[in-house]
């Protein structure tokens, strides 16, 4: 066979067109690209963003809070719980921790350290320094750390020598403090003091230390070892305490003369271990570990080892952060995919038409239409495959820390084998051209159908969500399938409402047209309303992509809102300072002067009150406050979060309270105050503390204003919390407070708490993924544009140039070519700014954004018309000006060429 005759073959002709249209099949392999991309790197972007929000969280609970920690108290004093010799437990410790850990389960096994421990005695009374006040009282709590070397720092002196083998009366024993501590006990390092280990002796102390790593887990678990302790008790005097550590070696025989001693063990979880994909296996061998107690025996008793954890609760915290934030990425990420499907359509589309005529002459030439489609899949194969193996690879080297790739490989795959079955289905029965017409108007009769179908389902799901309520926070880390995929729906709905009514404005523009000079904007306008049908997919491409830029600035402003309330409940308002132990009326005045200060609210120290509550009661850390006062510095603080509106809306004729750290199933509204008379409390319960000023877990905060005279409850000026005035110095106001209110006090400020907030990398990663999800949509959308001009450029070219050659002139042209697409951007701009606006309160609504804030209750949707109006417009200039760029070409190619070429057709 000759070459000529091979290449009029179906598969020469079929080679043929390929490499005559291989444009448009680069364009289509650029989609798949961009498009595998993203797809495979969001749910690896989603892990790796989880992970570090969930190390972050774990670092930042604290060792006290992180840590596995048991305690074993042995002795034969009043305070002994077993009949267990003091030295046995320190003895037993090091197997015992092994063994325990060695039963752990892998998961909890592989996130936790090997066991650590130490051993402490009560507080023992020592010598008071000269000068000391008569009613101050000095004490020491003595410690054994094998370790203590590895995680301290010398500053003086040496490290504590052993014991004497026996311990006689006036035996020197050697100690070692931190440095702080040291300093408030008055104690120079080789100085003595009296004191007793059991029986009298003299301690000196070796040295002083401090904190090698003052993140270590040692030092967290028990603050006092780095700073000692403090109480001023009033008339009761003042106790200062440290711990002071003896020779490690030396414990047995020390313990040996105490009445009691503790022993606590702990296993160090390492954050950096806990990953995402592994967090349900950690919390259920957690929940296991936790509900079993492993039997060690203490010389030759046996000793149940109870451990607990807020780890838990850490967990649980999280999983309130991550899962909104979840579905959130997933929202965003479903915009830039929708338009991906369009433009990948209209690729197809293009594909296709530009095919349709070899199509049909390899048809004529006796292909089956099988082989046609099986034809067109493999073009589309040669492009996607490829592209779709480098979207992969982008991917996976975008998202290292991603965990597995399964997923993302599924998905890769998928976007691999979309553009060949889109070509194949959408190829229509490749037969005579009567039969295409044939099939054309069944797809017309039965689009009407499909297009109800959707705009049922967009309904249904808008519905769905609204019934369906707030999502609990429990919900876990699954992605809302429903939450998902509404947004795209009410998206392609509004597409098919606009396509279908908005040729009946642009028909009576074109009628009004009629009759005025100059044919442009009327043959734009006819122009345009006879090509609606084919504007489906570069609108929907549109509607996407602007309502996902005003969404993403609606959840960015949201989240900004929320975090600056989060931050002030936090708080309490603008700022608070509270004292180290109370303000004297000097300096309340001196506070509620500071220049930037609008408004102030002093909250008094009562003591511990005795409320009871139905079954829940006891000595609650209480506030004596004013709620007219509270409510001039909570303006920033949602309505229902605060303190001034509980205490007001409680029931009538009873003084308000509002109470945390009481469990109940069923709120607690009534509860009896008892004093000099007992006092009926109005009681609303909180589930956070709403001041940083609080530190106990039980709390009490009570309308002084309404408080019976009777009780004779009183308090002190311990906290001032304060608004800021427009415009005021927040750091110059934060100074002043710290300098006026002194040695000790302690300054909460809500923009160092947002700072805190933000920090977290769900935030700092939303943000990131709501932008990067802009930019997709807008180069997507730039492509569906190009795409349809492509489409049409035959058409189009052949009537600028017939235009041209009966007097058109190039601003004429010009002008017409502009309501090519004109109709299509500003319909899908304005669709897509109502979808954007409308998507919040269908999408946030069953979302609760509060523990992704840091609030304590749900953030109320905020909408920024500026904002909107300034990410609109970006988009419509990215837009334009790729448009104006495209049409550029056609308005310079030359008339006679292309009239030429149509009459040579």
């Amino acid at each position: 066979m000759s070459p000529r005759a091979s290449s009029l073959t179906s598969a020469g002709l079929a080679l043929r067109a390929m490499s005559a249209f291989r444009g448009g099949l680069i364009l289509l392999g650029v989609v798949v690209l961009v498009a595998t991309t993203a797809l495979a790197a969001w749910p690896r972007f989603s892990s790796t963003l989880l992970t570090d929000d969930l190390q972050y969280r774990v670092t930042n609970a604290n060792a006290v809070n992180r840590d596995l920690l048991t305690t074993v108290n042995a002795g034969f004093g009043v305070y002994s719980v077993a009949p267990v010799a003091p030295e046995a437990a320190w003895t037993a410790m090091p197997a015992a921790l092994k063994s325990v850990r060695a039963g752990m389960k892998p998961p909890l096994r592989a996130v936790t350290e090997p066991g650590d421990f130490s051993a402490s005695s009560a507080d023992y009374g020592i010598q008071q320094p000269a000068g000391a006040l008569s009613n101050s009282r000095y004490q020491v709590r003595y410690e054994a750390y094998n370790r203590l070397r590895e995680v301290s720092v010398l500053d003086a002196g040496t490290w504590p020598s052993p014991l004497p083998p026996t311990l006689a009366d006036g035996a020197t024993v050697q100690v070692v403090l931190s440095t702080t501590a040291a300093e408030l006990l008055g104690w120079k390092v080789g100085q003595f003091r009296g004191g007793s280990l059991g029986v009298p002796v003299r301690l000196e102390l070796a040295g002083t230390v401090h904190p090698r790593d003052g993140d270590a887990d040692f030092w967290n678990l028990d603050a006092t070892r780095e700073r000692g302790h403090f109480e001023d008790n009033g008339d009761g005097g003042t106790v200062s305490g440290a711990v002071a550590w003896l020779d490690p070696g030396s414990w047995p025989r020390a313990a040996q003369n105490m009445d009691f001693t503790t022993t606590a063990g702990w296993f160090p979880v390492d954050p950096s271990s806990v990953t995402v994909e592994e967090l349900p296996a950690v919390q259920g061998a957690l929940a296991n570990f936790l509900a079993t107690a492993p039997t060690i025996s203490l010389d030759g008793t046996p000793t149940a080892m109870r451990f607990s954890t807020a780890l838990a609760r850490t967990f649980d915290d999280f999983l309130s952060r991550a899962q909104p934030a979840n579905t959130l990425f997933a929202i965003l990420a479903a915009g830039p995919l929708g338009v991906a499907l369009a433009v990948l359509i209209l690729g197809v589309r293009l594909v296709l038409g530009r095919r349709r005529d070899a199509l049909a002459l390899m048809a004529a030439r006796g292909g089956s239409a099988s082989r046609l489609r099986t034809g067109l899949a493999l073009e589309g194969a040669i492009v996607s495959v490829p592209a779709a193996a480098l979207g992969l690879i982008a991917a996976l080297l975008l998202t290292p820390r991603g965990g597995s790739t399964g997923t993302a490989t599924v998905l890769a795959v998928l976007c691999a084998l979309a553009p060949p079955v889109v070509l194949a289905i959408a190829a229509g029965a490749l037969g005579p051209r009567d039969d295409l017409r044939g099939e054309s108007l069944a797809r017309r009769r039965w689009g009407w159908v499909v297009e109800v179908l959707v705009v049922g389902l967009a309904v249904v799901g808008v519905v769905a969500l609204f019934q369906r309520g707030l999502a609990p926070r429990d919900a876990g880390l699954g992605v809302d399938p429903l939450l998902a995929v509404t947004p795209i729906l009410i998206a392609l709905a509004a597409c098919l409402i606009v396509l279908r009514i908005y040729a009946f404005p642009l028909g009576l523009l074109a009628r009004t047209l009629h009759g005025r000079p100059g044919p442009v904007a009327y043959v734009g306008a006819v122009s345009a309303v006879r090509s609606r049908a084919g504007g489906l997919w570069p609108v929907f491409a549109i509607v996407v992509g602007v309502s996902i830029t005003v969404f993403s600035v609606s959840v960015l402003t949201t989240e900004r809102a929320g975090i600056a309330e989060g931050a002030r409940a936090q708080v309490g308002a603008d700022l608070s300072v509270t004292a180290a132990t109370h303000f004297s009326d000097e300096q309340v005045a001196q506070l509620r002067d500071v220049p930037g200060v609008a408004h102030s609210a002093v909250v008094e120290w009562a003591g511990g009150l005795r409320i009871q509550g139905g079954t829940q009661g006891g000595d609650l850390s209480s506030y004596l406050v004013d709620p007219k006062e509270l409510a001039e510095v909570q303006q920033g603080i949602p309505e229902q979060a605060r303190v001034s509106t509980a205490l007001t809306s409680g029931l009538p004729n009873r003084t308000g309270a509002v109470i945390g750290g009481w469990n109940t199933e069923i709120p607690i509204t009534s509860a009896i105050l008892t004093a000099q008379s007992n006092v009926h409390l109005a009681v609303t319960q909180f589930d956070y503390a709403p001041g940083v000023y609080i530190r106990d877990e039980q709390w009490a905060i009570i309308d002084k204003t309404t408080l019976p005279a009777s009780a004779q409850v009183t308090g002190q000026p311990a906290t001032v919390l304060v608004a800021l005035a427009p415009g005021a110095d927040a750091r110059a106001v934060h100074d002043a407070l710290a300098r006026i209110g002194g040695d000790g006090a302690i300054v909460g400020d809500a923009v160092e708490e947002q700072a805190a907030l933000r920090q977290a990398p769900l935030v700092s990663g939303l943000e990131l993924l709501a932008l990067v999800s802009i930019a997709l949509a807008a180069l997507m959308c730039v492509g569906a544009l190009l795409l349809t001009l492509v489409m049409n450029t035959a058409a189009r070219t052949r009537l600028v140039a017939t235009l041209r050659t009966i007097g058109f002139t190039a601003r004429q042209t010009g002008g017409l070519l502009a309501w090519e697409l004109g109709p299509i951007l500003v319909v899908g701009l304005v669709a897509g700014i109502l979808v954007g606006i409308a998507l919040p309160a269908v999408v946030l609504a069953p979302v609760d954004l509060s523990g992704f804030t840091g609030g304590p209750v749900k953030p109320a949707i905020v909408v920024d018309p500026l904002l909107i109006a300034f990410a609109a417009a970006g988009f419509a200039a990215v837009t334009v000006v790729a448009t104006l760029i495209a049409l550029t070409g056609a308005r310079r190619r030359s008339p006679a060429t292309v009239l030429r070429a149509g009459g040579q057709e």
